[in-house]
């Protein structure tokens, strides 16, 4: 098996995000649609309990993973408040020797 360069992120919703995500909802689920799109994201969405948004981004390094969540209008705007970024080993169907 062969991995890509893959990234688990995770980024915290501030305590008041349902007031201030609203006005910057529409660009943000434009960056992700556009991340997901050219398959630079695997797959985005928010944990249940809405704490946290998790992407699943290809990226050369962790450095451009973190800068690919920081270009989104939810950090610009202190929606999310702090980013993790870990090496993840995705399975896919290039990783799993398979088109």
């Amino acid at each position: 098996m062969r991995f890509a360069p893959t990234y688990l992120v995770t980024a915290t919703f501030a305590a008041d995000a349902a007031r201030r995500r609203e006005p910057h909802r529409a660009a943000h689920l434009a960056h992700v649609r556009a991340l997901l799109a050219d398959g630079t994201a695997l797959v985005a969405g928010a944990r249940a309990d809405l704490r946290a948004s998790v992407l699943v981004l290809r990226a050369p390094d962790a450095a451009a993973a973190r800068a690919l969540v920081e270009h989104d209008p939810y950090w610009q705007h202190r929606v999310w408040t702090a980013i993790e970024v870990i090496d993840y080993l995705a399975a896919t169907p290039q990783s799993l020797g398979r088109s």
